[in-house]
């Protein structure tokens, strides 16, 4: 596909730079504006020169995405062969820099011819809206919608009024330095998104807290932003979400660090800044616009346009038709696609489109000198579809009000399925009197009540949510069918869910009987209302017919209104189905809640019946042990009764648990002994005990825990109490616990006379031994531990006050042998 590109010359920029007083400053010369085709290339200037009497040749050209930059999209590169040249495209600040190579200076010559070379695109079909190009002889960004420059400064951890002082010490070929103020969306994304790095700029809400102002350059004194967070702006601000949040005296602005939030956006600081993100990095100048600035043309700018459609107007159409499409570019001419096959249709603002049957989506786009590449806009051209209707149609009334007149009230809602077909949710649908009220929805006619005296035809109009509507004729007819006088069906339930004459019916259970009351073959439906108003207009019908609950306690009359389901013709209407609820047995159930295995049986009775009853007792197995008011009852388990009234209503079963329990069934071999140790324990295994729930007590019968365990027992003979907490009674067992004494003192006072092994019983042999020895290992005498002890003398002599050691052998009477070893001391 060939592209053609218009280049309209619009203007030319001189630029003078003054390299030092005794040059002549140079002059460039770049010219256009012009129309770019998405996906193609187009060169930044149509002419370009450079005019310098003094010198021939100069260190750069910089060229630069000015205004409209985006990011990762847009390009500008050097083609053609220019060996002299070298180029450094800056993808963050959108800059191409034309040098020489190895650094050193280039010719005008070769300079011009590169810029002459050097070309935008965008790998965006969407691209849109306008593009300014600078070119300056300086490294500093130029913007040409504020005509300064506009250069950042690294300097990582600089203040706020230190910069302030370092900018306006900078000079810009003469042009006075001062911390950038920003006042536009242009100038924010140049010294922002496009800037080297993030750094201080000129605004300070340190005089006043929430009143910022810039405090340098031409706006010094500015207001620029009142409040916090939520504050505003009576000009331009581009602070990040949620700043300023004055986090600690932060009264400075600076440029956000470049991952944080909004790209270009600011935050404020402190004088000092923070850590990571936010320590100062460095501080933005601005140049240009002060008192006393030389007047300086060292730049100049181009523009491209690439045109866009700036609105669209869908439209529509009741049923199937043509419809006009409208759309506006910004510049050119408007071109229609096929959205599905993208084959272009026609060109200019307003598009009419075949004849459709359904909703269809065209794609406008923009377009200069037959460009087919650029963003295409959706526009809709919506099909809404006609109501279906059915019409005429006939509805019939039964004239059940009291007069036989051929007369009686209408619910009008019910032509809204008959008009649609069984398909009226969605639509709004009135009721007219004529053919013209209901085209131009005019004199709406309540639904209900509706009589037929009013008038015989009814107009409906039946329209959807888009406007489109049909109107249907529905003929009123009244019919004099009827059930036979005092004809009255009657269903029983019993109350069996919740005691209080409410319960759930069935209705579609009598429907056949009512059915049965007129000829058959003729397509009949029955249905339920609580009110002979509501049967005759059939409004609140009782739904779902399976499923009713009694809105009268034990009693209720229904009306039954009996039709044609071909037609709707009524054929019958009246109060002829009676609902009877009868009341459920209720009673409780006394008697003890725990049986005690070892004690007399449990006995259950019936008590507080609200009626005379029949009754059966049943296990928790289900079998059905007594029909009495009362029952015995031999073992723990939920037991069951039920009561039958004569109406065969029986009740829920009422349930009663009973605990079985007993006393704990406690011997030796339920007991573990830890002894002859530092910490002596003893551990009751519960698993045999029995089905009782038990607690605990040691030497006690009136102190109990839940812990079957008891640590820190004294060597000796001890009472071990398990008492089943169902109140069964307290099982006691006697244990021993091996020990010793740590001393003795033999010295007649009474006490501690004598040493021996404690707690010896009679699970051990009397062939047992204790051999004592001195600290020497010399054998001093051998006890039994079933006797009165050593008393400390050696062949009827007493011994000294030392201590000693022993050796117990403890013979079980299964012959096992236990050895302990120990020592103690002999005190005086």
């Amino acid at each position: 596909m060939s592209k053609k590109i218009s280049v309209l010359i619009i203007f030319c920029v001189q630029a003078i730079l003054t390299y030092g007083q005794a040059n002549v400053p140079p002059t460039i010369v770049a010219d256009g504006n012009q129309m770019y085709c998405p996906l193609s290339q187009i060169n930044v200037v149509t002419n370009f020169d450079i005019i310098d009497p003094d010198d021939t040749e100069i260190e750069a050209v910089y060229i630069q995405i000015s205004t409209g930059y985006d990011v990762g999209n847009d390009l500008l590169s050097l083609t053609g062969t220019h060996p002299n040249i070298v180029t450094n495209w800056d993808a963050n600040q959108g800059k191409l820099t034309l040098s020489g190579v190895g650094g050193v200076n280039v010719s005008y010559t070769d300079l011009i011819a590169a810029v002459l070379d050097v070309v935008y695109e965008s790998v965006s079909d969407t691209v849109s809206g306008e593009k300014y190009f600078s070119f300056t002889i300086g490294d500093a960004n130029y913007l040409p919608s504020t005509g300064h420059y506009y250069q950042y400064v690294a300097d990582l951890g600089i203040t706020w009024t230190d910069a302030k002082q370092a900018a306006e010490n900078s000079t810009y070929f003469g042009l006075q330095g001062y911390l950038a103020t920003i006042t536009s969306t242009e100038e924010a994304q140049l010294t922002g998104e496009q800037a080297a790095g993030a750094g201080w700029i000129g605004g300070t809400d340190f005089e006043t807290e929430g009143v910022w102002k810039w405090a340098t350059g031409p706006e010094e004194g500015t207001v620029f932003w009142n409040g916090g967070i939520n504050g505003s702006t009576p000009n331009f601000a581009f602070w990040n979400t949620n700043e300023p949040n004055n986090q600690g005296n932060e009264d400075y602005a600076h440029v956000t660090a470049p991952n944080v939030g909004i790209a270009g956006s600011w935050n404020d600081l402190p004088n000092g800044g923070s850590d990571g993100d936010y320590e100062p990095k460095g501080y933005i100048v601005e140049y240009g616009g002060m008192p006393g600035d030389p007047i300086l043309d060292i730049s100049a700018s181009t523009m491209i346009t690439i045109p866009e459609i700036v609105s669209t107007t869908d439209n529509s159409n009741c049923g199937s038709g043509t419809v006009t499409l409208e759309a506006t570019a910004s510049s050119g001419t408007v071109i229609w696609f096929d959205a599905d096959t993208g084959v272009q249709l026609s060109v200019g603002d307003t598009f009419e489109t075949p004849v459709l049957n359904e909703t269809t989506t065209y794609l406008a786009m923009a377009s200069v000198d037959g460009c087919l590449e650029g963003n295409k806009v959706p526009v809709v051209a919506t099909i809404y579809s006609l109501p279906t209707v059915q019409s005429p149609v006939t509805l019939k009334n039964c004239d059940e009000d009291g007069v036989a007149d051929g007369f009686t009230d209408f619910n009008l809602n019910e032509l809204d399925d008959l008009v649609t077909n069984n398909n009226s949710s969605g639509f709004n649908i009135t009721y007219h009197l004529s053919q013209n009220d209901a085209e131009f929805n005019i004199n709406q006619q309540a639904a209900f009540p509706f009589n037929n005296a009013q008038s015989a035809t009814v107009y409906v109009r039946i329209e959807g949510g888009n406007g489109c509507y049909e109107v249907a004729i529905a003929n009123l007819e009244v019919s004099t069918t009827s059930f036979q006088d005092g004809f009255l069906h009657t269903i029983e339930q019993c109350d069996d869910d919740v005691a209080d004459g409410f319960i759930s019916f069935n209705l579609s259970e009598a429907s056949q009987v009512f059915l049965d009351q007129f000829p058959s073959g003729q397509n009949l439906s029955v249905h339920y209302y609580s009110s002979l108003n509501d049967a005759q207009l059939e409004q609140n019908e009782i739904l779902p017919q399976t499923n009713y609950t009694n809105q009268t306690a034990f009693s209720e009359t229904i009306y039954v209104r009996v039709e044609s389901d071909d037609n709707g013709d009524c054929f019958g209407i009246g109060p002829h189905l009676r609902l009877i609820v009868h009341p459920i047995p209720e009673f409780e159930i006394e008697g003890e809640t725990v049986y005690c295995s070892n004690g007399d049986p449990v006995v259950l009775e019936i008590v507080n019946p609200n009626g005379n009853y029949q009754y059966e007792w049943t296990d928790q197995s289900g079998t059905v042990i007594s029909n009495l008011t009362s029952v015995e009852v031999t073992s723990g388990g939920v037991y069951s009764a039920t009561a039958s009234s004569g109406f065969n209503c029986s009740s829920s079963p009422v349930t009663f648990s009973v605990l079985e329990s007993s006393v704990a069934d406690l011997d030796i071999d339920d007991i573990t002994i830890t002894d002859f140790t530092s910490n002596n324990t003893i551990t009751i295994d519960p698993s045999g005990l029995g089905v009782g729930d038990y607690e605990y007590g040691l030497n006690t019968s009136v102190y109990y825990q839940d812990e079957p365990y008891f640590d820190q027992v004294a060597p000796g003979e001890h009472i071990l109490f398990v008492r089943d907490k169902n109140g069964c009674g307290v099982a006691a067992l006697e244990i021993y616990v091996l020990g010793f004494p740590k001393f003795f003192s033999p010295n007649d006072d009474l006490y501690n006379q004598t040493w021996n092994i404690k707690g010896f019983s009679e699970s051990y042999s009397s062939r047992s031994l204790v051999h004592i020895f001195d600290r020497y290992g010399k054998h001093i005498t051998s006890i039994k531990p079933s006797g009165i002890g050593w008393d400390g003398t050696f062949k009827g002599k007493q011994l000294p006050k030392t201590d000693y050691w022993f050796i117990a052998e403890m013979i079980k009477l299964n012959g096992e042998v236990r050895t302990l070893k120990g020592h103690f001391s002999l005190l005086r």
